[in-house]
């Protein structure tokens, strides 16, 4: 039986490698909802043999994310129109200031609570985890520098704008999966 939880949206942010994509399928699989990844949006569309597809997978490539307009675009249909009441749970969702501004005003005009994990690795950690996962070219060491500077960059900010806000739980994501994920359900649960 699935556990309960006053969330309507739960966020996983970090840099790429931290866990996030792990973290939302065990936060899927113990409370239900539906996970939304930026990341699987921008790796659909890159594979279309489209201008758009085309234009996204070279900017995939390159380590770049995907631009505000297109990432609210995605956030808001899946918020407004998609899922409703459903439990959204976001892998890297608002990951520019401007995002997270959006995403934070319309769970507030909409009174959907949520929260946000920030899984907090070092870039050394990041450039080994990309090296032995090898997944496809964001995983290349170009691709892995500019996936971090976009971090600093943008990421950083937007995680301020949800930290002013009070809905930001740093979590130490060099321990083990498990502990990980026992720390993330120990929120989500306390705060019911």
């Amino acid at each position: 039986m699935l556990e309960k939880t006053k969330y309507e949206s739960i966020v996983l942010m970090g840099k790429i490698t931290c866990g996030k994509g792990t973290q939302t399928a065990a936060i899927t699989e113990q409370f239900g909802g539906t996970m939304f990844s930026i990341g699987n949006k921008v790796r659909e569309l890159s594979e279309m043999d489209t201008p758009l597809g085309h234009k996204m997978k070279d900017a995939y490539e390159q380590g770049l994310l995907a631009p505000n307009w297109l990432a609210s675009y995605w956030m808001m249909h899946a918020l407004l129109h998609r899922h409703g009441d459903d439990l959204l749970i976001f892998e890297a969702v608002a990951r520019k200031p401007d995002e997270a501004e959006i995403f934070h005003e319309i769970h507030e005009w909409t009174d959907r609570p949520y929260i946000v994990f920030h899984l907090d690795i070092p870039d050394d950690m990041v450039r080994t985890r990309s090296a032995e996962r090898n997944r496809d070219a964001v995983d290349a060491p170009e691709a892995v520098e500019k996936r971090l500077e976009e971090f600093n960059e943008y990421t950083t900010k937007s995680l301020e704008v949800f930290r002013s806000h009070g809905k930001v739980v740093d979590i130490d994501g060099t321990q083990p999966i498990e502990e990980v994920t026992k720390q993330i359900f120990t929120y989500v649960r306390n705060e019911n």
